[in-house]
């Protein structure tokens, strides 16, 4: 159809646009990037929130309510230091991974329990936290079994008083503790292809620190030279590099058989080398296995709020405001509408080869500001082409619907369901029509189909009781903004007695 820089696809009232398998109720945009296409999504700020799921819905409603506020603040605060990184790259104010925030379009508050993040998320509308008249980075993770981490003693840079470490008990998560063995030539060789040992592994420790006083550091030894990462960029090693070399045993089990979500789960743990011995042994040989025991707390960088230590706290009673002031040392939400913009850009995807994108209704598209269709139906997909977007209309856009291959007759007993197919030419909605002599016994509703070959379900049944013996004349109708068509066909009811 063209090449262009910029495709948006704006859905009509009460048209949903799928891609990848979600849901999505604001404007789509494809761009193009030197890797690919990029995928992002138009929404406004409390929408983009309902989309958010970093917590299970149903969970105490002030449990929620805090991660909302948290949320909301984290965005503002993001917002505020403008884009950077794939943000800056691509064109998008916010990420959708758990490198931002988790977003999953119309999916999650349309979902089992979603009413109640979406009350939590309504009773908080334009609450944030501040510092200093701005947006405070609100940051947040899972479990810190037992207590948070100074932001220092993570990440190192300058103090925020707001993200210091704060005690966090009673975590019912089931990664408030952890621990495994690696045997030594499995963390050898993981530290080998992650390229920071050469030759043979001597020994590894992490030196800790007092709150505030910077990251825990892990020293490793091998032939004789000491690399020291902080416990932080061990992690990311780790759990990059780990399961690519040894992923029969990383992530590691659990006691309960099942596996780590992650090799390292934070940034506080411990490493001790030991040595297990047989339980048995032959003639006077003893094979001694060298091992590693990895002792750690938490999942998540543990700065900021517990997730699992704000539901701790709303079930003993605290408000969400007294949650978010804990984790956040004496910050309160403060109503603050002008810190978030009208509408904001969520970056969904990029380095995609080809993009498709599905409407249950009505959508108009614009390719570098012009609009190309109004009102289309059907699936549109593009690819990345030299320094373009290639655009692939729905088959047989710009065409009116008709239909062909429409069966004559159609038998079926009565008390079953009557099936009727067809093909249109182009995408359309379409219904089902059956009569009993000039009077109307059932339809059904309008319904998008693409172009190609369909079918439509009649349930068999006139007011609810199934429909007696007889022929039955069947009306499809299809109509599209380039017009519309019809065709009869004939269904007969045996009885089946």
């Amino acid at each position: 159809m063209g090449l262009y820089e910029t495709v948006s696809l704006t859905p009509g009232e009460g048209t949903v646009l799928s891609w990848d398998d979600r849901r999505y109720a604001g404007q789509l945009e494809v761009r193009w990037a030197s890797d690919g296409l990029v995928i992002a999504e138009r929404v406004g700020p409390e929408d983009y929130l309902l989309g958010i799921q970093e917590v299970p819905f149903s969970w105490h409603e002030e449990a929620l309510k805090s991660q909302a506020v948290a949320a909301r603040t984290y965005l503002a605060w993001s917002l505020s230091r403008g884009r950077v990184g794939a943000g800056a790259a691509y064109g998008f104010d916010i990420c959708a991974t758990a490198a931002c925030q988790v977003y999953g379009g119309l999916d999650q508050v349309q979902g089992p329990g979603g009413e109640r993040w979406a009350a939590a998320v309504a009773a908080t509308t334009g609450e944030v936290l501040l510092s200093d008249g701005g947006p405070a980075q609100a940051l947040y993770s899972s479990t810190t079994g037992g207590r948070t981490r100074d932001v220092r003693d993570v990440f190192g840079g300058r103090s925020l008083p707001y993200l210091r470490a704060v005690e966090s008990p009673n975590e019912s998560s089931p990664f408030a503790d952890w621990s495994y063995e690696v045997p030594r030539s499995v963390l050898a060789a993981v530290l080998r292809e992650a390229g920071e040992i050469e030759g043979r592994l001597l020994g590894a420790g992490v030196l800790e620190t007092a709150d505030g006083s910077g990251p825990w550091m892990v020293e490793i030894n091998a032939d004789g030279r000491t690399r020291s990462l902080t416990s932080w960029e061990f992690r990311g090693v780790m759990n990059r590099y780990g399961p690519q070399v040894a992923p029969d045993l990383l992530p590691a089990e659990r006691p309960d058989g099942r596996r780590y979500p992650q090799t390292i789960l934070s940034p506080t743990y411990t490493i001790n080398r030991e040595w297990r011995y047989p339980d048995e042994f032959r003639s006077g040989f003893i094979v001694v296995d060298e091992v590693y025991a990895i002792s750690g707390r938490g999942w998540g960088h543990l700065v900021g709020m517990s997730q699992y230590g704000a539901l701790a706290m709303a079930e003993t009673g605290s408000g969400y405001d007294e949650i978010l002031e804990h984790y956040y040392s004496g910050l309160q939400p403060e109503s603050a509408l002008e810190s978030l913009p009208a509408e904001i850009v969520v970056g969904l995807s990029w380095g995609e080869p080809e993009v498709v994108i599905a409407a249950d209704g009505p959508v108009s598209v614009a390719a570098d500001g012009e609009p190309i269709a109004t009102d289309a139906l059907g699936t549109w997909s593009f690819s990345a082409r030299a320094d373009y977007v290639a655009v692939h209309p729905p088959e047989g856009f710009g065409l009116p619907p008709a239909f062909r291959d429409l069966e004559e007759v159609v038998v079926a007993s009565t008390g079953s369901s009557v099936v009727v197919t067809a093909t249109l030419a182009a995408a359309a909605e379409v219904r089902m029509v059956v009569f009993k002599g000039p009077g109307v016994i059932a339809e059904t509703p309008w319904t998008l189909r693409e172009a190609g070959r369909f079918a439509l379900v009649w349930d068999g049944t006139s007011d609810g009781s199934a429909a007696a013996p007889a022929r039955y004349r069947v009306l499809l109708e299809a109509r599209s903004p380039e017009g519309g068509a019809d065709a009869f066909t004939t269904v007969e009811l045996l009885d089946d007695q």
